[in-house]
Formats: structure tokens, C-alpha cells, sequence
């Protein structure tokens, strides 16, 4: 990707987003699409079920954050664009995950381990 190409402009914004995430979550890039990277929320089942899911969605004009359950069985969009506090657009996936009961959302963090 080069620097003009908004994936990579937005990247930067994810993993922003990413570290303010209340759970454990992996970033992966989608082989093929220019958007820009995703969170990976857990799968449900088996190994080559489709993700959970979070990002901007460059194909949006303006871009908008979205919440796919299951690779995109359903889609929940934002109102959100890049423009906004990235913490802000942590807590609403951190919500999004909670309601679609995403794997990573029932993780527990180290801290959590601690108290029980």
C-alpha cells in the first residue's frame, strides 16, 4: 500500500482503537482488500468459521466504523467516521461485542484473573 491509499492512512487509527479495547483482541489485514487493518474479536466455533469483527470500511464515503458478527452474518454500522476519539469508538465495539456475545469480549483480562 502506499501512503495516499487510505488503509494504510487509517491503520494507524485502528490499532489506536485496538489498545483502548477492554479485552484481549488480535489485528489482521483481510489479503486482497485495501481497506484498512481490522480487530479480530474471536470465532465461535472451529478454526475456519468466519471472525467477529471491527473496523473502518474505506468502501463508505465518508468512512464509517462497522461491527460484523460472524464474517458479516450481521453488520451493525456506526455513525462514527475517522474523525472521532478513538476511545469513543473503543467503547462502542467494546458494547457491540458485549450484546453479540464476541469471543473476545468474554475474556477475561490478567486483572480480572487476579480478583477471582
Amino acid at each position: 500500500m502506499t501512503s495516499t491509499d487510505p488503509g494504510h492512512r487509517l491503520d494507524a487509527l485502528v490499532r489506536a482503537v485496538a489498545a483502548m479495547l477492554p479485552f484481549p483482541v488480535e489485528l489482521d489485514a483481510d489479503m486482497g482488500y485495501t481497506g484498512a487493518l481490522f480487530i479480530d474479536l474471536g470465532r465461535r466455533g472451529g478454526p475456519d468459521d468466519p471472525p467477529d469483527t471491527a473496523g473502518i470500511d474505506v468502501e463508505f464515503e465518508p468512512v464509517v466504523w462497522m461491527f460484523d458478527v460472524e464474517g458479516g452474518r450481521e453488520t451493525i454500522t456506526s455513525k462514527m467516521g475517522e474523525d472521532v476519539e478513538p476511545q469513543i469508538v473503543a467503547d462502542w465495539i467494546a458494547e457491540q461485542a458485549q450484546l453479540a456475545g464476541s469471543p473476545a469480549a468474554n475474556t477475561a483480562s490478567p486483572a480480572d484473573e487476579l480478583r477471582n
